[in-house]
């Protein structure tokens, strides 16, 4: 252990040093500011991670800055991945876990100010459900997050792009009412699109659904919000990665017009 941390301790004190603005790169650079917004860590009770790092990555390529928010509240309950299941004795938070993504650099949500972004990104996994909302719990009257829906409104009334995919478009669709939104298709087809109900919900909640491919982003003009279905399907990660790179790239493309 006393290796261990005489390995860690450098790169802990210049952690706790360095600005927690953006995720950690060779050499700053300038780009869209994109305000990234997670809710933990891991599918079934936070942020998908395969979604938070094809963001990431896709949005590397295209050269924006990011800085990464997550609420600074408890999780909704904590999963154990390896059976599917709640734990009925433990607790996390969710900025807590969401810095595990972040590599540390994550900022409290309450602190996002729309002013200082030109767009903002929410991944899926049921965290969006269960912590940004209570989606997972109460379905088309369901509550969101008081921050996640001022970011949301602010965005939105700013004309700033906001991107969302697998679960989270049911954040826009609540908030924000009347949007175009894509969860992948409406039918399960044999358990290709297991979560194909929600298409019915966002109906209800007054937005419209629009049947894309898991490869495909659909893009409201108007309203200036992108969405992919991501894991809402069955497939192989590729596609996952295909889709979201699509969304990135029109939300880059919106926050630079």
């Amino acid at each position: 252990m006393a290796a261990v941390r005489a390995l860690l301790a450098p790169r802990l004190a210049a952690s706790a040093l360095a600005p927690r603005a953006t995720l950690h790169g060779s050499a700053p650079r300038p780009g869209t500011r994109v305000a990234l917004v997670l809710s933990g860590c891991g599918v079934y009770d936070g942020t998908e991670l395969h979604e938070a790092s094809a963001v990431l990555v896709h949005l590397s390529r295209g050269g924006a800055e990011v800085q990464i928010f997550a609420p600074d509240i408890p999780q909704m309950h904590v999963v154990d991945h390896t059976k599917g299941q709640p734990s009925e004795t433990e607790t996390r938070n969710v900025l807590t876990e969401s810095a595990r993504i972040a590599r540390g650099k994550i900022t409290d949500l309450a602190k996002l100010r729309t002013a200082d972004h030109d767009a903002a990104i929410f991944p899926g996994g049921f965290g969006a459900a269960k912590n940004l909302s209570t989606f997972a719990v109460h379905g088309k009257d369901c509550t969101v997050h008081r921050d996640v829906e001022r970011v949301l409104k602010e965005f939105h009334q700013a004309g700033k792009p906001i991107g969302l995919c697998c679960i989270a478009p049911v954040l826009a669709a609540k908030v924000l009412g009347g949007v175009e939104v894509t969860v992948g298709h409406e039918q399960e087809e044999d358990g290709k699109w297991p979560y194909a109900g929600t298409a019915e919900v966002i109906k209800a909640l007054g937005a419209k659904h629009c049947v894309k491919e898991v490869t495909e982003a659909h893009v409201d003009q108007k309203n200036k919000v992108v969405t992919t279905p991501a894991f809402m399907c069955e497939t192989a990660l590729h596609h996952v990665h295909e889709g979201i790179g699509a969304m990135v790239k029109k939300v880059l493309e919106l926050a630079r017009k």
